[in-house]
């Protein structure tokens, strides 16, 4: 498989937040009404949209690069079992960390991929926790290395972040981690 290719979804994923955010910017802000307000019924589809939303640039780039430090070493560390790795832990990684952010969060408006961010980490440590393979605990410990200064953000709140986003999609990733790795069958021995 090509570098390209085995890393298609991720380039996409990055790339469609950057299109969301020209949009929005060509719409005057218009789409942060889809933002995500905890409790709000009539905010409800914010848990599928909020994380394509960022409030500037600054926000977006801090977001774009470890979304794709981390989302490609998702892609790498099951190469070759499952294709579109990436894209079925994104997906569940939103729709969990969201679904919490709305059951759980301060009522304010969440907006941005964070807890993406926070849910891969999660997924990744919690991957070489329950999967115990060298493949998975060389990833994990290259992701602590990397980006172990963002464990202060799941605790520490701080004016206008929502350390929230960070906390859910930090468990969620731990959760999707060991779901997966329980359902999966270990290899036979003879």
């Amino acid at each position: 498989m090509s570098f390209l290719n085995r890393f298609r979804d991720v380039f996409i994923f990055v790339g469609s937040l950057w299109a969301v955010f020209a949009l929005n910017w060509v719409l005057s802000g218009a789409l942060y009404q889809y933002g995500l307000v905890p409790r709000h019924m009539e905010t409800l589809p914010g848990i599928l949209v909020s994380p394509f939303l960022h409030g500037d640039y600054v926000h977006l780039i801090s977001n774009s690069v470890p979304l794709l430090i981390l989302g490609c070493l998702v892609s790498l560390e099951r190469s070759g079992e499952r294709r579109g790795q990436f894209r079925s832990v994104c997906l569940a990684l939103i729709l969990f960390s969201g679904g919490l952010m709305w059951c759980f969060g301060r009522t304010a408006l969440h907006i941005g991929a964070s807890g993406v961010v926070y849910g891969l980490l999660g997924y990744l440590l919690g991957s070489a926790w329950w999967r115990r393979d060298f493949r998975s605990i060389i990833i994990a410990v290259f992701v602590l290395a990397l980006y172990s200064g963002l464990i202060s953000g799941l605790f520490i709140p701080m004016r206008g972040v929502s350390f929230e986003a960070h906390l859910f999609g930090f468990l969620s990733g731990g959760l999707i981690a060991y779901i997966s790795c329980r359902t999966k069958k270990p290899p036979r021995y003879s």
